[in-house]
């Protein structure tokens, strides 16, 4: 996640701070309520960033929320499949 904020960064200031912060908004969502974004694929589930083009990808194992991805979406869409 360092190289896209670092790429942010370098295209406008403070914008890799913005998607930095961007995930923290997703991530903080997700720990309060797993369940409400869409199920993808299986049991992963997908939190879409609200200003890039990025989601995370994650499952509900409880008591424990595990992220799959954190990815663009600029790339196939099944790429993250070799990491669950």
């Amino acid at each position: 996640m360092m190289d896209a904020a670092i790429y942010y960064e370098i295209q406008a200031e403070n914008l890799g701070f913005k998607f930095l912060k961007d995930l923290d908004i997703a991530v903080k969502n997700i720990v309060e309520f797993p369940e409400t974004w869409p199920v993808i694929e299986g049991n992963i589930r997908r939190h879409l960033f609200s200003h890039f083009p990025y989601a995370v990808l994650y499952r509900i194992k409880t008591p424990e929320i595990r992220v799959v991805a954190v990815m663009t979406l600029h790339r196939k869409p099944g790429h993250w499949k070799n990491r669950v």
